[in-house]
């Protein structure tokens, strides 16, 4: 499993190692759960103003588009900058859940991975192109994945809401903020 190179041990408590790759995959799988709410017209509408027009098509592509950099850049050099814009995932409801099916396979492959596996990353800093490359892990890359993903699911959320469509309770926020609200009591 794509586990942590160190497990917590407190005397308290301890923590085994983590799939990172696991989390990614239920991601997807709850992106699969909501493409299945929309229509092409609702995927590819440009949201307006509050959201810069983008798409909910155009997030999920963006996201789909670093799993897939983690995926083809394993035992290479990933690029999250090398994304083809315009493409049918960013206007079809069957293309994108065509390619989240196709990924959420791969994800699942690196299920068994080290964390530790090392990768290059590719790396953009200026709009110029300046840029750079960069040693890291293939546990690390995926942990980024997830992050980013989270954090391009809550716009679509916002989105979704727009236009009427709902979403499970937990889809956009992070484990930490989802940890926080688990402890707090509820008010009855």
């Amino acid at each position: 499993m794509i586990a942590t190179s160190d497990s917590v041990a407190c005397g308290c408590c301890r923590s085994a190692a983590v799939s990172v790759a696991k989390p990614v995959g239920d991601l997807l799988a709850d992106l699969r759960t909501l493409l299945g709410a929309l229509d092409d017209p609702a995927y590819a509408r440009p949201m307006g103003d509050l959201f810069q027009n983008a798409t909910i098509g155009g997030h999920v592509r963006h996201c789909l588009d670093h799993v897939r950099a983690v995926v083809a850049g394993r035992g290479g050099t990933l690029d999250y900058d090398a994304r083809a814009r315009g493409t049918a995932v960013e206007a079809s409801v069957e293309a994108a859940a065509a390619e989240v099916d196709r990924l959420a396979a791969a994800i699942s492959e690196l299920a068994e991975a080290s964390a530790d596996e090392p990768v290059r990353v590719k790396v953009m800093l200026r709009r110029d192109g300046v840029g750079g490359t960069f040693g890291s892990t293939l546990g690390r890359e995926l942990a980024f994945v997830l992050s980013h993903t989270i954090h391009h699911f809550a716009t679509i959320r916002g989105m979704a809401a727009a236009l009427g469509v709902g979403v499970s309770c937990s889809f956009g926020f992070a484990p930490s903020t989802l940890a926080h609200q688990d402890a707090r009591p509820c008010a009855r």
